[in-house]
């Protein structure tokens, strides 16, 4: 299993398929190929682990890394290097599979966060989210960006199994709660079904939604009306679940609905 040659990473440690010949007939969502020079930056920091060049776990994480920028910054499904044509999906929790242009079309935030529960609770809307709008929200929140590693590798290809971490720091604001400069992260496991030259064919995601919208809830709102107490309440809500996740205890009475339904990427 190896990597994929650095002649098209752009100079990038992480990522291929930014550059090159063959990307000069790429359409980029914002004109030219992104840098991850700063999220890399916060990833280099406070990663937890550092794979050997050319292990399977630095092959799998830096694949995934691939995957998440081609979806973020490529505006055609038919310039990604990193899915088999006509074969990837996508599925969240053990919700419904998307095909790669649906999947395209809503971005990876709606897709992951696009859950009835979610929008019910004012924590997120994916129907009321664009593209655009969601990673703006993100961005906004996460300046530094939305760092992500692999924690373990369970099985090789061609059916891969793994752990996640994903981080940021909340400084800036999340619909109307103010940062915290707290780090938010949450911890999933992925299912991953690759082809012979390691494209993604079907992509399962498990986390719990819990983990990263509670610490996105924190910070101070002034409750000017019904529906912000309602939203203050929620992120207490989230904050104590979470909290109860974590420990091992028994939940309270009162569980978070995200937690309790079982289902819901810079």
């Amino acid at each position: 299993m190896e990597a994929p040659s650095a002649d098209s990473s752009g100079g990038d440690r992480y990522r291929s398929h930014l550059a090159g010949d063959g990307e000069k007939n790429t359409v980029w969502r914002h004109g030219a190929p992104p840098t991850y020079d700063v999220v890399n930056a916060l990833f280099e920091a406070e990663r937890t682990q550092e794979w050997p060049a050319g292990s399977l776990e630095e092959v799998v994480q830096n694949a995934i890394k691939t995957w998440e920028m081609e979806l973020s910054h490529k505006a055609r499904l038919s310039d990604f290097k990193s899915v088999s044509p006509g074969r990837f999906s996508l599925s969240v929790n053990g919700g419904r599979a998307r095909g790669g242009e649906e999947t395209l079309a809503m971005g990876s935030y709606n897709a992951l966060l696009d859950t009835a529960l979610l929008a019910s609770t004012g924590a997120y809307d994916a129907a009321a989210e664009t593209f655009e709008s969601s990673h703006d929200l993100f961005r906004s929140a996460f300046p530094r960006g939305f760092a992500w590693e692999v924690l373990k590798v369970y099985s090789g290809p061609p059916v891969i199994a793994f752990k996640f971490r994903h981080w940021g720091h909340k400084e800036g604001p999340y619909k109307g709660h103010a940062a915290t400069g707290e780090k938010v992260e949450f911890h999933g496991v992925a299912v991953l079904k690759v082809d012979e030259q390691l494209r993604a064919e079907d992509v399962e995601v498990y986390y719990d939604p819990g983990e990263l919208l509670s610490g996105l809830l924190k910070g101070p709102k002034v409750a000017s009306s019904e529906e912000d107490s309602s939203e203050v309440a929620l992120a207490e809500r989230l904050s104590d679940a979470a909290t109860v996740s974590a420990s091992g205890a028994d939940p309270p009475t009162q569980t978070c609905p995200f937690l309790s339904s079982g289902k819901p990427h810079q």
